[in-house]
């Protein structure tokens, strides 16, 4: 009896691991009790190649480029509940251009397909019936100017350094 209990019980604890792990893998289509957003950004720079990085704190969606007239997409997984703190911010660069952009804030955007064009003068979110247009922040304002180093970690050309780093408690020392 106590065999068929303890079989039943790791049966019961494989099933849940299955689920939770199904749960937070990306690209993993089933049932889900945390929400999904799938994201689109179209280029629509008039005969120029745009190239673009998104991260969010704690995954990198790489490197990618996109010719004129073309869409990219990925998914990922928000914050559950009330907490609204998923953030995914890009550098977009084309034609000696760049350009920092958060392209997912969850607070801003209640959406579970959202759809961006990219163009000079900045981002725009599509909906059915209309758009809403960014401008591009001006660097030194943009909110993540200071973490930029996240965006260019993976290059492996030289980078000048977002800020001057000082020793802690230097007390004048050298």
């Amino acid at each position: 009896m106590v065999a068929l209990v303890n079989k039943i019980v790791l049966s019961l604890f494989m099933l849940v691991t299955m689920f939770v792990t199904m749960q937070i893998m990306d690209g993993v289509e089933s049932f889900s009790f945390i929400p999904r957003v799938k994201l689109y950004i179209q280029n629509r720079l008039p005969n120029l190649q745009l190239s673009f990085h998104c991260k969010d704190k704690y995954r990198d969606n790489g490197f990618h480029t996109l010719p004129p007239g073309k869409v990219y997409t990925f998914g990922f997984a928000v914050t559950p509940f009330i907490i609204n703190r998923t953030q995914w911010f890009c550098l977009f660069s084309w034609d000696e251009e760049s350009h920092y952009f958060d392209i997912y804030v969850q607070i801003r955007d209640s959406c579970g397909i959202c759809v961006w064009t990219i163009q000079n003068s900045g981002p725009c979110k599509v909906y059915r019936s209309h758009s809403d247009c960014f401008s591009w922040p001006i660097k030194g304002e943009h909110e993540l100017q200071g973490r930029k180093t996240l965006l260019i970690s993976n290059t492996s050309t030289q980078q000048e350094s977002p800020f001057a780093l000082k020793p802690l408690h230097s007390h004048g020392r050298d």
